[in-house]
């Protein structure tokens, strides 16, 4: 992702008059109506690749709204959709209009099916279910059609209810390989029978717990999936924020927030302690242990303190939450039953995951190498003054370098983006005060965008280790270190292909009222690099391609994959001249390649454990019989466990091949062995100190 916080005042006059001719909203109808005709406007005026808004585009938005809205197809039935189905074509004229009709009423049937299937749902579960019984549950994704009637309904219900039995009743069982064996056909049917009542009841437990969370779900969570779904059509990036779903969308990417420093979860209604951070105010306090239950919050010690149980989580937390020095007084009911009041100063927390982190990797002949590890490039969009991801790196090189080391490693796999602002600073560390990227405005003009500083941080050996989740400024820091011939890109055969740029538009600007309604995160440009090319769908590719089995295949979908993905094109390059290195780039690449020529079972490797893992399509039916079902489980847990056993194989053949020639060294104790550890395992580490090493004996 990559997110450009200068947003200018761009706004066209008559948007800007459009925008102050409303009056202080009220209610949640004005609301909505806001919302929906300032989204219009501005994506009529401001997106870069404009749709038509038309009777087309109003079916494909009723499809995939029903789709989200209810994917297994369990609380709509037929008749629904043909009532609603008068609005297929008329939801494009209710968004230009800023008419919530639409939404207002699906909304309002779902809340009348859902307590519908609440109360025939714990009816059926009063009953044993018969698993003697040959019948088969096909899971909603791969159905067509909607219940016909409510006697469907309930049937449909009553199969998913009792798979879900089946399913508990599986996980509790010895699942051993010669379980069957041991014992007689009488005996595991009636062990079946046996666990059935108890497993119906932790269904019913479960079920209970769903249908709470689901109902505590406001209007507000629901209209923002709605409004969603219409503007997913203009690209996939483009996205509506509720008030709280932005707190936590800048939470995330600042990697602090300011509160109590203890990691919730919602068990049965109670906000539950499941992790306390070491430092952080509940873990000094020594009063809040883990599996602590937090019933009551008040803001601050004299206020009065209100009742969170039942409350959504993150509710409760953003009660919790709070400025860093200001107090917080919980009651606490500990493990024991006891209840206690406990009061908190609040402090700043940050999220270390997220934040750059360094080792130095020793090769055999004692030469020092730096490896940077960035996850994000991370920034506080309220704070510009916080925590960045530019500065993290600048002052980890400055380290690095009183190390002496001989060439670095910046490891950028799985890094998503960030700021564009950010990734153009350390762009600038490595080569000065040159254009980094072009921007095309939605005017059709373009930007380019060049770094302020003229002091290079680095200007040593210099590999940028990427994969198929490099998305976005990790691919603008790739780009232009492969443009400038600067360093050698090593990784999967391409970066992910995210080459747009968002904005922030609060959707209150301009509006004299404090009513909380939300902001707009929108594609408003596209990217290119100084020759021209756009990252759009074919993202970076490496220099030297090593493939990484890290990545489960069920998540490599890349931003070709996506629906409604903008397309590629290319703008004019511009004059930028190349590094003034004396490596021979080539030469470094060619001992590489012939490195990896000795090991070409690696590719194999890696495509066999590719073509296992596409072979594992979700089943589209289940047996209802006990027997059957037993089987089938069984089956797919040997399957499960030969491909793991297949892949942990592979892996370490793969080590054999890229044996790590290196040690590592910190004057800084590691806070995860487990980087560590991975670290030793790393066959694209390996070989990216060896390229290192080639710099040096080039």
């Amino acid at each position: 992702m990559i997110v450009d916080f200068k947003f200018k005042n761009i706004i066209i006059g008559f948007i800007f008059t459009f925008l102050l001719s409303f009056c202080s909203p009220k209610g949640e109808v004005e609301n909505h109506s806001i919302i929906l005709k300032k989204i219009y406007k501005i994506l009529y005026f401001l997106h870069p690749s404009p749709i038509k808004i038309n009777n087309d585009f109003s079916k494909k938005v009723y499809k995939k709204y029903f789709e989200n809205l209810d994917f297994q197809k369990r609380f709509f039935l037929k008749k629904d959709l043909e009532y609603i189905s008068y609005y297929r074509e008329k939801i494009d004229d209710y968004w230009i209009n800023g008419d919530p009709i639409f939404f207002n009423i699906t909304i309002n049937l779902f809340y009348k099916r859902i307590k519908e299937v609440e109360n025939f749902c714990f009816k059926i579960l009063k009953k044993p279910f018969d698993f003697n019984k040959k019948e088969i549950f096909v899971p909603g994704e791969y159905k067509y059609f909607y219940p016909k009637n409510k006697e469907e309904w309930i049937e449909e219900w009553r199969k998913y209810l009792k798979y879900l039995t089946l399913m508990e009743i599986v996980t509790s069982i010895n699942t051993k390989k010669n379980f069957f064996k041991n014992y007689k056909k009488n005996i595991w049917k009636n062990l079946f029978i046996n666990k059935e009542k108890k497993s119906r009841k932790k269904v019913e437990e479960d079920l209970r717990e769903y249908f709470r969370k689901l109902k505590m779900k406001k209007k507000i969570d629901w209209f923002s999936m709605y409004v969603n779904t219409i503007i997913s059509h203009y690209d996939p990036h483009t996205i509506y924020f509720s008030t709280k779903e932005k707190e936590n969308f800048d939470l995330n990417i600042s990697g602090k927030t300011e509160g109590i420093g203890a990691e919730l979860t919602d068990y049965k209604g109670y906000a539950t302690v499941v992790k306390l951070i070491v430092g952080g105010p509940a873990w000094k306090s020594k009063k809040i242990d883990i599996g602590d239950k937090i019933i009551r919050v008040a803001k601050n010690p004299n206020s009065e303190s209100q009742n969170i149980i039942g409350m959504l989580l993150e509710n409760s937390v953003r009660l919790i939450r709070g400025k860093k020095g200001s107090k917080v007084k919980l009651t606490i009911q500990k493990k024991n039953g006891y209840i206690e009041e406990v009061i908190i100063i609040r402090d700043i927390i940050e999220k270390e995951e997220i934040f750059a982190k360094s080792v130095i990797l020793l090769d055999n002949n004692k030469n020092k190498y730096g490896l940077i590890h960035l996850p994000e490039f991370y920034f506080n969009p309220e704070n510009k003054n916080g925590r960045n991801a530019a500065q993290d790196m600048k002052n980890i090189i400055q380290k690095l370098k009183k190390e002496k080391i001989k060439g670095l490693l910046i490891d950028i796999r799985n890094n998503g983006g960030g700021s564009l602002e950010t990734v153009v600073k350390i762009s600038g560390f490595f080569l000065g005060k040159v254009p980094i990227v072009q921007v095309k405005l939605s005017s059709g003009k373009k930007k380019i965008i060049k770094n302020k500083e003229d002091n290079i941080l680095w200007n040593g050996p210099l590999v940028i280790l990427v994969n198929e989740l490099s998305a976005s400024a990790s691919e603008i820091l790739a780009a232009c270190i492969v443009d400038y011939k600067r360093g050698i890109i090593v990784g999967s055969d391409q970066t992910y292909g995210k080459g747009t740029v968002q904005t922030f538009y609060p959707l209150n600007s301009f509006l004299f009222s404090n009513n909380e309604l939300g902001t707009l995160k929108f594609t408003m440009n596209k990217f290119y690099r100084v020759n021209g090319s756009s990252t759009q769908l074919k993202g970076v590719n490496s220099d030297i391609v090593i493939p990484n089995n890290n990545v489960p295949f069920s998540i490599k979908k890349m931003e070709k994959d996506k629906p409604n993905s903008m397309i590629w094109d290319r703008i004019d390059s511009i004059p930028y001249k190349p590094w003034k290195g004396k490596v021979d780039l080539e030469k470094i690449k060619l001992k590489s390649l012939n490195r990896l020529k000795k090991h070409q079972d690696i590719n194999t490797i890696y495509k066999t454990i590719q073509l296992f893992e596409k072979k594992f399509i979700k089943k589209r039916n289940f047996s209802l019989n006990w027997k059957d079902f037993y089987y089938d489980n069984l089956k797919i847990k040997k399957r499960n466990e030969n491909f793991k056993k297949l892949k942990d194989y592979l892996n370490i053949y793969g080590l054999k091949a890229y044996p790590p020639s290196y040690k590592i060294i910190s004057k800084y104790k590691l806070k995860k062995k487990e980087w560590k550890n991975n670290l030793l395992k790393d066959f694209q580490i390996a070989e990216c100190v060896n390229i290192l090493r080639d710099f040096n004996e080039n």
